[in-house]
């Protein structure tokens, strides 16, 4: 199905990440393939390749050869591209055209002229399998960003592919819908499709995948079948990079740091539901100690994001208030000793370099400098700090946010989902990180489904659940 011989590729001068060297591999139809590595290896450029998306949107220089269905990708038409290879992007925002789901979903088909009944039908059984019939007419907008990433893989799907690439699709999703990912990954698998997967979360992709390939510094440096990963020991899997539930045994001698003499924060009957839908929080109680890392964890869409905005200034509660002791904090003090660092990291990066980024908004003192450079160290960005945030990897970007957040005066640190485009050794910066800022006396809230994580660092968990007709 897949054929890439010699392939290299390197793009202009400002992005160095993401490069790739004499690569060869075949992969046969109907093969379920996970390729891994650390952050900025190229795995997303190698599917960007493959899908024709270099060089028709991503600009370079290509040498080597790539074949797809025993024809270049670049070399198909947009209408044999639509029907042949389906894409799920890693921002699952940046592929949306429509702004209702049900529109989102029967764009390809409407643009491809397949009969009404046929488009109507495929929604309804990807709306089924993906558990999103309830959100067929709801605005993409005001969803989560779990609820995203399901729509775009039932987008990718509508046309039944010879080829499904995936990057990242497990990043925003619960323990619920991961299952389920893997359960349709079967299904479309055992109908013939051929599928790539780009993952940090490797181990959850055993049922399905077939072999894992590891890319290195652009360079495919190890290939292992499925049985040869399942039996790798987390020492082995550390070694290139890669994450391993068994690292979550390091996690288990953790001491609570709650620090004496600071005021918690409290929540008390926090309600905040949307108008569009029934969806929001309900009746929400809360207890925050500073120093210590609390988890904030339920389903995709149960409100975790939207508590968080009420928590640093973002959104007034309808219901309930906000106290730190017994004082009730105003939106605009929850606002002034609080950091929130947004799923998306695209939405945080304003400047120029990464460099800038960190002191962004603040006056340069002797103190801000060194943290600053404690911070580039901490998450192994001191090579970039001149490299404008625009040209990095997924990844880098997350963690120059967390970077950012580390050099704030905050006493309330909120992290969404921050592990989502981290691999192993970036996962253990994330893990120093937080536990210094507990350490700091910081108040520490994980947005997260990572489970990995929450064995790792977290001393408490708040489970949020679907909130209940009234």
């Amino acid at each position: 199905m897949i054929h890439l011989e010699n392939l290299s590729f390197a793009y202009g001068e400002d992005e160095m990440d993401g490069e790739l060297t004499n690569v060869t591999m075949d992969i046969r139809k109907g093969e379920c393939v996970v390729l891994c590595g650390p952050s900025g290896c190229g795995k997303t450029t190698l599917l960007r390749l493959i899908s024709g998306l270099i060089p028709s949107v991503y600009d370079g220089v290509m040498h080597g050869s790539a074949l797809v269905d025993g024809k270049p990708p670049a070399a198909f038409s947009p209408e044999e591209k639509a029907q042949k290879i389906g894409m799920v992007f890693q921002d699952p925002r940046s592929q949306f055209f429509m702004s209702k789901v049900r529109d989102e979903l029967a764009f390809s088909g409407e643009n491809l002229g397949l009969p009404p009944n046929k488009i109507i039908e495929r929604i309804d059984e990807l709306a089924g399998l993906l558990r999103i019939t309830d959100l067929l007419d709801t605005d993409l907008n005001k969803m989560s960003s779990g609820q995203k990433q399901k729509v775009a893989i039932a987008s990718a799907c509508l046309l039944s592919p010879l080829l499904l690439l995936l990057d990242e699709p497990s990043a925003n999703l619960d323990a619920a819908s991961k299952e389920e990912l893997i359960r349709i990954l079967l299904a479309i698998k055992q109908a013939g499709t051929t599928i790539i997967v780009s993952e940090h979360r490797l181990h959850e992709f055993l049922p399905v995948a077939d072999r894992y390939l590891c890319i290195g510094q652009g360079e495919l440096v190890k290939e292992w079948s499925r049985e040869q990963f399942a039996a790798l020991s987390c020492a082995e899997a550390m070694e290139y990079g890669l994450r391993h539930p068994d690292a979550a045994r390091r996690g288990q001698d953790r001491k609570n740091t709650a620090t004496p003499g600071r005021l918690p924060y409290y929540g008390r009957g926090i309600t905040y539901c949307y108008r569009e839908s029934s969806r929001g929080i309900k009746h929400v109680d809360f207890a925050l100690c500073p120093g210590t890392v609390t988890a904030l964890t339920g389903g995709n869409g149960t409100g975790k994001t939207t508590l968080c905005k009420i928590l640093c200034g973002l959104l007034s509660p309808q219901k309930g208030k906000v106290l730190s002791g017994d004082k009730t904090l105003s939106r605009a003090a929850r606002r002034e000793g609080s950091y929130f660092v947004m799923q998306d990291a695209d939405y945080q990066l304003y400047t120029d370099s990464v460099g800038n980024e960190l002191v962004l908004g603040r006056a340069m003192t002797d103190v801000l400098r060194k943290r600053a450079y404690e911070a580039l160290d901490l998450f192994g960005l001191m090579h970039l700090k001149d490299r404008h945030p625009a040209s990095l990897s997924g990844g880098e970007k997350q963690r120059v946010t967390l970077a950012a957040a580390f050099c704030t005066d905050a006493d309330l640190i909120v992290l969404d989902e921050p592990t989502s485009g981290l691999d192993a050794i970036n996962v253990q910066r994330l893990v120093r990180y937080v536990q210094i800022l507990a350490r700091e006396g910081k108040t520490v809230i994980v947005i997260t489904h990572d489970q990995l994580l929450i064995d790792l660092v977290c001393d408490d968990v708040i489970l949020l659940g679907n909130i209940k007709e009234s």
